[in-house]
This record gives C-alpha cells, structure tokens and sequence, in this order.
C-alpha cells in the first residue's frame, strides 16, 4: 500500500483527486493500481514505453525517482508524489 499525492494541474485527468492510498506490495503494483483506478492518468505520467515523461517528476519517499525499479517494495506508509515541472519565459 502507498499514499499518491497528484498535483492539481491533472485535475482534468484526475476529477480533483489529489490524494490516493492505493494497494500493492511493490512500486510496480501500486502504480498499476494507481492507473486502473484513474485510467486517464496515464497519458500524462508515462510515455508509450512506461516511462516518466520527461517533464513529469516523481518522489518516493522524498527521493527523485524515475521509477526504473518497480520491484522495490511498497509499505502502507510509502509516499509517492508526482509532480509536473512547470517551465517558461
């Protein structure tokens, strides 16, 4: 189980959801939940191979991650944050 904190500018995608506990013992499962639960979601997260998009951040933990290891075990007080950078002039 995780706890996934979205960041408001997906709230087309998401309905206002900004925060999930989502069941799975791996980084993999939860995100796989994550997608099954908002399927809309995953378009903007992930490109067409499953990676991050490149202007999409995620922190596990409180630490960068481009969740290349989704075998990493998951604990019900595991956080995920996914964050949108945000660039301009």
């Amino acid at each position: 189980m995780a706890i996934i904190s979205l960041p408001r500018l997906l709230d087309p995608a998401t309905g206002g959801v900004h925060r999930l506990d989502v069941e799975g013992n791996t980084l993999g499962a939860v995100i796989d939940e994550l997608l099954s639960q908002i399927p809309g979601l995953e378009v903007h997260l992930f490109d067409h191979g499953g990676s991050l998009r490149p202007h999409v951040l995620c922190f596990v933990d409180g630490e960068p991650s481009r969740l290349e290891d989704r075998t990493v075990e998951a604990d019900p007080n595991t956080d995920v944050r996914f964050l949108q950078a945000v660039s301009g002039g």
